[in-house]
């Protein structure tokens, strides 16, 4: 007996009109492989649920499940979809032309042939076969509810039924089910769409009821098995974009184990059912397949999730999901639903999300506050001035800071966090000056336990709203560590001014940070798009921590005796469904590593431009000199110089 992929594999010529037309190859779309399989007759799976993105095939991969057993295994089919209309095209167009294409329109008789009714066994409401029927039915239509024996049950475009029938019976999908309960377990029964709300959707209830599969790849670079997710800048792994002058040229997946893009066209690589790597090409690989995330109370129900970067190559592209990322980041909460529901393949949260407090606790690590763990590459300080409450008990005017360690794959490191209370009105006196005290008696140097020393590269002051007199305050301080200390003001977002080039293109285009000029001697302050790192931070907290000291790359690491409350303040904002940020509290923790982040960015941008011209002086091509010269390229000879001059020397 033939499998479903078999049946239809080279027999199913898809029309002109799609974006594959000629035969079906099972290879185009591997991952539906194993959902046509779980519906051939010897295969124990009996419920399957799809949570799906438009453009991945889907709908037409079920339609291959229909039509195997209307031609090899005739039997009763009930196919479900939301609305007449869907209803009536299916019918009209969909099916039709599978029937048409695998050559069984032979088979397609009216079962009680009477020549005086001149029925076809054919119409929009049914298709009748040799030993089975095919009907076809919407949520709005009466003859779904009546009593049927079904084998094969598809319910397609779940999230646009109704949950509850207005007539009384009850659950719509409870009602569907029933119709195939005298097959016990040999029924089949799919529920596949694109979701609507979190609040809402059946098909992500249907899904979690399941055991949650997700589709692995290898990665055509490194070899190692892969899930894509719609992770998006600033993430250090997932899809990132070249752009030039403002437009997106080509967006590509950084895989999270290696770091190294991959590119549309290498979907062919991970998608082989023969599959090999760059840097091990002769190592042999898994070929990507479904694994389960949690283990289903019924062994015989299946659930899967996909989404657009799956997208079959030659359909959806890694530019495509992208750019309509930037557009719907642009256009708020509509557009942002339409790209979660149709691109993601997840429901809408229409609420803001934050880090869980109990996984950002576990980034805890092995070394105490004060000391430079392993990895550390250089050094930055930021500090919040808090003028406080003079009504509020515990708000008093203070100085808080958090001095942070950045090292290859832009992991980081908080080396210890401290509180200066005090007046904070004047630059000479308060907390003002007990921070200097501290910072002179450390001479700015913090030390590994190896004895190597670390001096502070660069200093950020958050200078807040001229009208309150607290910038020209800080403006003054800054003086004191000239020149490695800027003031900062923060920013939702920056955008990018006329002839500016934008760090993020798009119809939002804006800037991480830039310098602006604060008076005519040569003063700058650091704008920064506080949006922008807060996301940073929040990607860079959900990233779990491995055994062992090797972390991912972004991954970001806190002394073992960080107090608790630390990382209250660290997650106490939330991010809403247009990308805007919400406080809930103090966060006075939050500000500094965002402010560091970009300290950390500002400094690296900073070695880049000496080190390119440092390489045209030499007499590099200028070519090279671009393409070979970067943040990462900064980070390796940070860490070159660091092994190489050991414990005596200063990194820096």
């Amino acid at each position: 007996m033939r499998s479903i992929a078999e049946y239809v594999e080279g027999r199913r010529i898809l029309p002109s009109n799609t974006p594959f037309p000629g035969p079906w190859r099972n290879a185009r779309t591997p991952y539906g492989v194993e959902i046509m399989q779980n519906f051939s007759p010897y295969s124990p799976i009996q419920t399957v649920a799809i949570i799906k993105p438009r453009k991945v095939g889907l709908t037409t991969i079920m339609e291959n499940v229909v039509a195997y057993w209307m031609s090899e295994m005739p039997t009763k089919i009930l196919y479900s979809t939301a609305t007449e209309e869907l209803a009536k095209e299916w019918s009209t167009t969909k099916i039709e032309e599978v029937i048409d294409t695998l050559g069984f329109r032979n088979k397609i008789t009216s079962n009680s042939y009477n020549p005086k009714s001149h029925r076809s066994g054919s119409n929009l409401r049914y298709k009748e076969f040799a030993g089975g029927r095919l009907d076809i039915a919407s949520s709005q239509s009466m003859d779904a509810k009546r009593q049927k024996d079904i084998r094969v049950l598809m319910v397609d475009e779940v999230d646009g039924l109704d949950k509850q029938l207005t007539t009384g019976e009850g659950s719509w999908i409870e009602v569907l089910k029933g119709h195939t309960l005298s097959w016990g377990n040999r029924k089949k029964i799919a529920f596949f769409s694109s979701p609507t709300t979190d609040e809402n959707s059946q098909i992500k209830e249907l899904y979690e009821a399941g055991d949650r599969r997700v589709f692995i790849v290898p990665c055509p670079i490194c070899g190692k098995p892969l899930e894509l997710k719609m992770s998006i800048d600033p993430m250090p792994y997932g899809l990132h974009a070249d752009t030039k002058a403002g437009e997106i040229l080509t967006a590509y997946y950084l895989c999270e184990h290696c770091g190294e893009p991959i590119f549309d066209h290498q979907k062919k690589d991970f998608y082989s059912s023969d599959p090999h790597c760059l840097r091990f090409p002769q190592k042999k690989l898994d070929p990507c397949h479904w694994e389960p995330t949690v283990k289903s109370t019924d062994e015989y129900y299946r659930s899967y999730s996909l989404n657009a970067l799956y997208s079959p190559l030659g359909m959806v592209s890694f530019t495509d999901v992208y750019k309509e990322h930037i557009k719907a980041e642009a256009g708020g909460p509509d557009a942002m639903r339409s790209y979660v529901n149709l691109y993601a393949g997840q429901p809408y949260k229409d609420q803001g999300t934050r880090p869980k407090l109990a996984k950002v606790l576990e980034h805890r690590g092995t070394y105490p506050a004060g000391d430079v763990p392993p990895g550390v590459l250089f050094l930055t300080m930021a500090c919040d001035i808090q003028r406080g409450s003079a009504k509020e008990r515990g708000n008093g005017s203070r100085i808080e800071l958090s001095v942070m360690g950045t090292g290859l794959g832009y992991r980081s490191w908080i080396i210890c966090y401290k509180v200066f209370e005090g007046p904070t009105d004047d630059a000479y006196s308060g907390a003002f000056e007990d921070m200097y005290e501290w910072m002179k008696s450390i001479d700015g140097t913090f030390y590994s336990r190896e004895g190597i020393r670390f001096r502070i590269s660069m200093i950020g002051i958050d200078s807040g709203d001229a009208a309150d007199g607290r910038a020209d305050v800080v403006y003054r301080f800054a003086e004191r560590w000239n020149p490695f200390c800027y003031p900062i003001k923060g920013f939702a977002q920056l955008t990018a001014r006329r002839g500016e080039k934008a760090d993020i293109p798009g119809a939002a285009s804006f800037k991480k940070y830039r310098l602006a000029r604060i008076g005519t001697a040569g003063e700058y302050v650091i704008e920064i798009s506080t949006a922008y790192y807060k996301n940073l931070l929040f990607s860079r907290l959900n990233i779990p921590p491995a055994d062992g000291p090797q972390q991912k790359p972004g991954y970001c690491d806190f002394p073992s005796d960080m107090a608790d409350d630390f990382f209250v303040q660290l997650t106490n904002s939330e991010k809403r469904a247009d990308g805007s940020f919400r406080d809930i509290g103090a966060h006075e923790v939050m500000d500094t590593v965002i402010y560091n982040y970009c300290l950390a960015d500002a400094w690296l941008d900073a070695q880049v431009r000496i080190a390119k011209e440092q390489r045209r002086a030499a007499g590099v091509d200028p070519t090279l000199i671009e393409l070979t010269t970067n943040s990462k390229t900064v980070l390796s000879l940070l860490e070159t110089q660091l092994l190489a001059y050991g414990a005596s020397q200063d990194p820096r």
